[in-house]
């Protein structure tokens, strides 16, 4: 038994100070009949300053961390804004509510989230805390249309292949998995398309580093309108004054290379996501799918659970309090019960 006192030990020690001073000036006008009172008072001061003391009992406990990484890949680029998910809604909001579909079921894992526009940035770096995940996710939102140079799906592959092969190095007992949130569409030719099917891509190089995942496409092939994004726009929602900035109209992205400057309209390509899946040897589901999402993430947990690893030993103490509660309270009782007799006597003494 070790002590881990609950007090500061300077109030600990005034404690003490001012309990002997109690016991001592009860024991200097006691009589011999009250012997048990002095002997009652001290022992309620030594059973409080014990307490204080925190008595506590050494224990040991297991660390454990999944051994799961899940990696989530993210289009941010102008076309995610296109409203033609699950109706008319922003492709993004399909992403914010597939990823927290997955937060439910992936608990304890390690999470890392990328996304990529005209570049790929590593967001969120490997972590446990789901709550940085739900954080970055409410504030997500597609890139800057000002900004924008356009974008291929395949761009954040080659970043990807490169961090799966070190984090592989570093921890090669894990299990990571590779989650993909694209409409598909390429707005950067140079990059994408000169692969034929069957060739090498940038993908071929991140399939040897993952046990599985999904590719998860977003849109519709009658495609939406996209709204465009300003600096100042609310971050939740996107909603963007007019081009006037005086209209408090939204304001959508225009096809410039087409006679009248129409409303751009963005297209969900589900070949290109359907390759990007093949390559990586995963599934490819159409948003939204709540039911193969949550089977997808449930059979990995399921295999992530049979090589759960023990990381550290953690020293743990926990209070012994509860017997010195006990015979704290007895002496109490017993101190109630000498006080409420001893104003009984007094009483009969002044009514005779």
């Amino acid at each position: 038994m070790i002590f881990r006192p609950v007090f500061h030990l300077a109030i600990l020690g005034i404690i003490a100070v001012l309990g002997a001073l109690f016991v001592f000036l009860s024991a200097k006008r006691a009589t011999r009949r009250h012997v048990m009172d002095v002997l009652r008072r001290f022992l309620i001061v030594v059973t409080v300053i014990i307490m204080g003391a925190g008595p506590s009992i050494h224990g040991e406990a297991q660390e454990v961390t999944s051994t799961l990484e899940v990696y989530f890949v993210i289009d941010r680029t102008g076309s995610m804004a296109a409203e033609d998910w699950d109706g008319s809604k922003p492709r993004i909001d399909g992403v914010r509510n597939d990823i927290s579909i997955m937060m439910n079921i992936l608990t304890g894992s390690r999470f890392s989230i990328i996304s990529w526009d005209s570049g790929v940035r590593t967001e969120l770096p490997l972590t446990t805390d789901s709550t940085a995940v739900t954080s970055y996710m409410a504030t997500f939102v597609q890139e800057l249309s000002e900004s924008s140079q356009g974008s291929s799906p395949d761009r954040p592959a080659s970043h990807l292949a490169t961090m799966l092969e070190k984090n592989k190095q570093k921890h090669p007992q894990n299990l990571r998995t590779l989650f993909v949130f694209t409409d598909g569409e390429t707005s950067n030719q140079d990059h994408w398309s000169a692969n034929s099917p069957g060739e090498e891509s940038d993908w071929d190089q991140v399939k040897p580093y993952i046990d599985g995942g999904l590719v998860i496409g977003y849109g519709s092939k009658e495609g939406g309108p996209m709204k465009v994004r300003r600096i100042g726009g609310d971050p939740t929602t996107d909603a963007q004054s007019g081009s006037d900035g005086d209209s408090g109209e939204d304001e959508y992205i225009h096809d410039r290379s087409q006679a009248g400057d129409p409303v751009a309209i963005s297209k969900i390509d589900e070949d290109k996501l359907q390759a990007i899946a093949s390559r990586l040897g995963v599934d490819y589901i159409h948003s939204p799918s709540t039911a193969d999402i949550e089977g997808k993430c449930s059979s990995l947990m399921d295999g992530a659970s049979d090589v759960a690893e023990t990381r550290n030993l953690l020293s743990t103490y926990r209070y012994v309090v509860w017997p010195l509660a006990l015979v704290l309270g007895a002496l109490m009782a017993w101190e109630g019960a000498a006080l409420a007799i001893r104003a009984r006597s007094l009483r009969r003494s002044h009514a005779i």
